[in-house]
């Protein structure tokens, strides 16, 4: 069983599915999206960031996020076991049960650690806690229904309809993503799609055309979300070090 380490915690999340929420985002994703928000999530292994508007170059310089005077340096990657991420979920129990929220796991790719994310799931439903998946779909059929007993809202992102456009985008094929999305339709699963819409790569036919699809296996209009592409995450692709494929929003 691959198990993830953590980028991040986001608590009172309010567009992470109903409700007040806590977001936990785990590291490391199979897609290599080229307007992919979150670089620091691709990779599974943990990286040093250095932001370089931040440093001040100090001679003595210790490499330690914890005591950086000026914030400069952040360590992506940390370890959590699901009892410390449980117990960190809880905390906010009384914000759930009074606006109908709960917990979501996003990423990087949750379902890149399926059976991980199954067990995860399974302490957060004992907790009492409502849970929600923000996945790509991009796993093996095992992984969906691993995780479909537990989870209680999908939120997949179905990012192109033309799997050549989607391949050249993303690094996959959509196939496989299909075929799972179809499942979850096909056993009245509770869904959110998430469409992503970044100019000139998948505005106009295309996402025309992921509304024909969708509305073609039952999706319904409600239940689709379109987003808006912002290219606010340049900085971070600089202080990791990473090439910047982001595409620039007129």
């Amino acid at each position: 069983m691959k198990t993830p380490l953590m980028l991040d915690t986001k608590r009172m999340a309010v567009y992470d599915g109903p409700g007040i929420r806590t977001t936990f985002f785990v590291k490391g994703c199979p897609l290599k999206c080229i307007w992919c928000h979150n670089p620091e999530s691709i990779s599974a292994k943990p990286q040093w960031a250095r932001f370089q508007h931040l440093c001040q170059h100090h001679a003595t310089c210790t490499m330690d996020e914890a005591t950086c005077p000026t914030r400069a340096l952040k360590l992506y990657g940390k370890p959590m076991t699901i009892e410390e991420i449980v117990a960190k979920a809880l905390e906010d129990k009384a914000f759930y049960d009074t606006s109908g929220g709960g917990v979501t796991l996003s990423g990087g790719e949750p379902l890149f650690f399926w059976e991980w994310a199954a067990r995860l799931f399974k302490a957060f439903k004992a907790a009492g806690l409502h849970t929600c998946l923000d996945t790509s779909l991009y796993a093996p059929p095992a992984a969906i229904n691993a995780l479909m007993p537990v989870t209680d809202m999908w939120l997949p992102d179905y990012k192109a309809e033309d799997d050549a456009r989607h391949q050249k985008l993303t690094g996959v094929s959509n196939r496989i993503i299909k075929k799972n999305l179809e499942h979850l339709v096909a056993a009245k699963a509770k869904l959110e799609v998430r469409c992503l819409v970044v100019p000139g790569c998948t505005d106009g036919e295309d996402i025309a055309a992921r509304h024909r699809y969708l509305a073609s296996i039952g999706i319904p209009k409600e239940s689709i979300v379109e987003l808006e592409y912002y290219d606010y995450a340049r900085s971070k692709y600089l202080a990791l070090g990473m090439k910047d494929t982001m595409p620039k929003k007129e």
